[in-house]
Order: structure tokens, then C-alpha cells, then sequence
């Protein structure tokens, strides 16, 4: 067998597919379920063994998981006032995510309905309005969302993103309201000793570490280090994190 990761294709009327794409779209729905289970049973036999090459390349640096999903940057929000519309824009992420709607513009009609940006009964009341469950809880830790993420499904976190850490300063609330709302979307490097977030953060960079946010325009697919945000994160000790868990 080749070494490194084998690149598996599927044969289809003569023509070979790369599996890449298909699982990029991934959403565990009952058809694709199948689909894999009739992959699967058509593999040869020892592919699908531990020592196998490509699942030995596959764990060499910790396994990677990402659910693939829309992006928004609240900074350009038709408001007026998305530079304190973190939650809106990033709730929108996964409203769209599941096709509900197009746009963060078009999410925040619907909050605005409900209450204020900020408030978490607000947002939860607009996804539930459209059809979505949407649960919010406070024992968020990393255990959870690798769950809902290996469940195909993003979570909505909540964390304090003010605060120079490399100044000794406990990361805090800042001037325009407490905390700031992202979508985490994946992982990587789970079995690693620096594991990271894959982020979608509607305000741009957050730089983790000395606080606040750099680049506007990089906000999409950051990777951050989970040590890092986990003490922005989980604030007051193990198991305390603010989720947004969404489902259908």
C-alpha cells in the first residue's frame, strides 16, 4: 500500500469521483448515512483496519473535524450598527447554516422582532421562530462541542474577548457589553498536545491571547488555540462555558 493518506475514489458510470467533495457537505442526514454505509461495505477489508497507512496518517497529528458553513461579518450589517451585533451575525451563521436564511440582514429582521442584540432570549426566541431548536446552557466545555461537531451540527459560544492575558489582565468585559459570540465549527489536532478550535468570528481575527480582534476581513475559518480560549471561554473554572446548541 502507498504510504501517506490514500485518496479513496468512487467509480461511478466509468468515471472517477474524489471523495473529498462529498463529505465537505456532510450533514448525517439518513441518505448519506446509507450512502457511507454502502461505501463501506464495498471497501477491501483491510483498509478499514487500525494499522491501515491512511488512518495511521490520519491520527499522526490529531484528527480534524469541521462542519462547512456560511460566513457573515457584522461590520457590514445594514443597521448601521454591527459593531455590536456579534451575537446576531454569528446566530445567523447557523440559521443559514441549516437554510433558513440568506443573509445576517435578513436573520436580524427577525431578532429585532424579539429584543435586542444582546439578549440571549432574543435570539434563541428568532431561531426557534424558524423552526430551528436552539438551547442555551452554561456547562459548555470541550467535550460538548467536539459532540455536536462530530454530530454535524455548529455551535454558537459565548466568551470574554477583552483583556490583555499577555499583561497578566483576566480576560473581561469590555465597554460596548459583556463578552462577544462566535460559531465554532470544528477542530483540529484532537489527540495533539495544542489542539485548536476552528472558528467562524463575524468580527475578524480574535487575538486570543492580548485580547480584542485584529484583521476584519479574517474572520472566517480562524484556528485558535484551544488553551488559550478556553480560558476566555470557561472563565469561572471547568465546565462553565456559554453554548447556543441548535439543532433541527
Amino acid at each position: 500500500m502507498a504510504s501517506g493518506i490514500i485518496q479513496l475514489t468512487l467509480l461511478l458510470t466509468g468515471v472517477a469521483f474524489a471523495l473529498l467533495p462529498f463529505f465537505q457537505f456532510f450533514r448525517g442526514t439518513p441518505h448519506q448515512l446509507a450512502a457511507i454505509k454502502e461505501l463501506e461495505q464495498s471497501v477491501p477489508e483491510g483498509l478499514l483496519e487500525e494499522d491501515a497507512d491512511w488512518f495511521q496518517a490520519w491520527k499522526e497529528s490529531g484528527y480534524d473535524q469541521q462542519v462547512f458553513m456560511p460566513y457573515f461579518k457584522q461590520l457590514d450589517n445594514k443597521t448601521g450598527t454591527g459593531y455590536r451585533e456579534c451575537f446576531s451575525s454569528a446566530a445567523a451563521m447557523v440559521a443559514a447554516f441549516y437554510k433558513k436564511v440568506r443573509t445576517d440582514d435578513e436573520y436580524n429582521k427577525i431578532r429585532a422582532k424579539y429584543g435586542d442584540t444582546t439578549s440571549v432570549e432574543a435570539q434563541l426566541t428568532a431561531l426557534r421562530s424558524l423552526g430551528l431548536q436552539a438551547e442555551f446552557r452554561k456547562d459548555g466545555d470541550a467535550d460538548l462541542v467536539e459532540l455536536e461537531i462530530e454530530n454535524g451540527r455548529p455551535v454558537l459560544v459565548g466568551w470574554l474577548h477583552a483583556g490583555n492575558m499577555l499583561l497578566g489582565e483576566p480576560p473581561m468585559c469590555n465597554g460596548l457589553g459583556c463578552g462577544h459570540w462566535s460559531v465554532i465549527s470544528g477542530f483540529a489536532g484532537k489527540n495533539s498536545n495544542d489542539p485548536e478550535w476552528i472558528m467562524q468570528d463575524p468580527r475578524g481575527y480574535p487575538e486570543m491571547e492580548k485580547g480584542g480582534h485584529s484583521n476584519p476581513h479574517l474572520g472566517r475559518n480562524v484556528r485558535v488555540r484551544q488553551s488559550a480560549f478556553y480560558q476566555r471561554w470557561q472563565s469561572e473554572g471547568p465546565g462553565t462555558g456559554w453554548v447556543i446548541l441548535v439543532n433541527e
